[in-house]
Order: C-alpha cells, then structure tokens, then sequence
C-alpha cells in the first residue's frame, strides 16, 4: 500500500490480504517480540519446533522455514528486528491509503484480525476498492485457507 501512494506508476492494481492503515499498538508490536525471543532455540528438530511453536498453519510454515545450523534449527530472523520493522509500520497511514489511485482489491479473512468496523472503515475510505471475504480462516489465510486465498486471488487478478 505504502508503495502503490508513493509510487503509482509501479502498481496497476494493489491487492492486499488482511489490508489495514496500521500496523498496530505498541502493544501488540512488544508482545510479537516477546513471542519470537520466548523461542527456545535452537530446536534439536522441526518436529520438536512444530511442539513448541504450536500445530497451527502458521507455527508450521515458521518451523519449514528455520534454518540448520551446526548446533541445532533456527529463525532465519532476529526478533528485535521483527519488533522494530513492525513498529516502523505502526503509524497511522490513512492519507497514505487515502490516496492510492490504483484500482485494489482487499481480502479480508472471517477469522481475521481486524472488526467488522475496521474493515468497513478501510474499504469505504479507499478510492477504487473491492472486498472479498474468505471462509473458514484466519489473519494467516494464504496458510490455513490456501485454496479460498488462491480462489480469491485468481478472482482479483481476472479483474485487471
């Protein structure tokens, strides 16, 4: 989103999954750091890191993605660095959406992260949107709802 108001001539059609003009409350971002340096690692194996991270789809796709080093498995990121790009993102950004020209498509999941109020708020704030709703997902619906989040994306392509 950021890039498509800064630099309109790179985006012809924006689409975004769980789209909003924040990035969260202080908070939040202090709590996702906490989580990610609460890891234990390094984790002997991936199925030892899937027990500890959670059986979720998301858990899943962080323990796929550690990296083997000499001594055991670990994240390929550092978790303050997580905590301050988050928290760089963080600031309101509605002049920022506001004034995104390209035509945009935001997906947004029923389990997601974000109200009912915040998302209509998002959707009606924007010049040329379109909202789709995936089923049976979550804020990680590219993981836990893959063939709604393909369907949904083929549909937003289709329409350029």
């Amino acid at each position: 989103m950021l890039l498509t108001a800064k630099r309109p001539d790179l985006v012809r059609q924006l689409i975004m999954l769980e789209g909003d003009q924040g990035g969260g409350t202080a908070e939040e971002h202090q709590a996702l750091g906490a989580f990610f340096r609460s890891w234990e690692v390094p984790f002997a194996s991936r199925v030892e890191a899937t027990e500890a991270l959670g059986n979720g789809p998301l858990a899943r796709a962080w323990a796929a993605d550690l990296e083997q080093r000499d001594d055991g498995l670990y994240p390929r990121f550092d978790a303050d660095i997580m905590q301050s790009t988050i928290e760089a993102v963080g600031e309101p950004r509605w002049s920022e959406w506001e004034s995104v020209e390209a035509p945009a498509v935001v997906i947004y999941a029923d389990g997601g992260m974000f109200s009912e109020e915040q998302k209509a708020e998002f959707i009606r704030r924007g010049r040329q949107v379109r909202r789709v709703d995936i089923p049976e997902s979550s804020h990680d619906a590219h993981l836990d709802a893959f063939d709604h989040w393909i369907a949904a994306l083929r549909s937003a392509i289709g329409e350029r």
